[in-house]
């Protein structure tokens, strides 16, 4: 069995051409640290030397557990206001809704609809707010099922940035209403980009 040593010292050995620092590790693994900071790791198993950098989302990391503010892309459920989802012959009319925690830009809607009986085939039209603030070209209601298709390509929107407390919200109606015990559930969410 090969004997395991420790290397420590100055090795201005090239890695990727263009980095070149301390040495600390033992025979396996060596790792470089550049005068940038940035930390690659060589590692040399079985002859092969293999240079691993340290993943792109870790460069927010200002020091171990501690990250400096960033955005992310996330979603926001919103929640039909009353309690309820669902259009019936009696729900005309529903407000989705969902209140933001930290500074939230949207950026699109997904909804996903589950129709039930023979006269569950209307359009489900809405009017888009960010706080008072209509996100729409005119105030007339767009088809939110089309505009909030699941399996979309390309369908974005860029919608008015929002600050904490600020609600999202859809008012939602049914161009055709609906009969008897007959149905229509809704799921909205939106996704867009907050700071974390």
């Amino acid at each position: 069995m090969a004997r395991r040593f420790e290397v420590v010292g100055d090795d201005y050995e090239d890695v990727e051409g263009d980095v070149m620092g301390d040495v600390m590790g033992d025979d396996d693994e060596v790792q470089v640290t550049g005068a940038s900071g940035s930390r690659i790791v060589r590692a040399v198993r079985g002859g092969a030397q293999v240079a691993v950098r340290r993943p792109q989302w870790r460069t927010r990391q200002l020091a171990p557990g501690v990250v400096a503010p960033d955005q992310g892309l996330l979603p926001l459920p919103l929640v039909g206001r009353g309690g309820t989802n669902t259009f019936s012959a009696t729900v005309t009319q529903i407000i989705f809704e969902g209140q933001i925690q930290k500074p939230f830009r949207g950026e699109r809607l997904l909804t996903t609809v589950v129709r039930t009986g023979t006269s569950a085939t209307g359009s489900i039209l809405g009017q888009l707010f960010v706080g008072t603030d209509l996100q729409q070209l005119d105030i007339f209601p767009f088809n939110i099922e089309q505009v909030g298709q699941v399996n979309g390509f390309g369908i974005r929107l860029t919608m008015k940035p929002a600050q904490p407390g600020v609600f999202l919200r859809i008012i939602a109606t049914l161009s055709k209403a609906l009969t008897s015990t007959d149905t229509i559930e809704v799921d909205a969410t939106i996704l867009g980009r907050n700071i974390h």
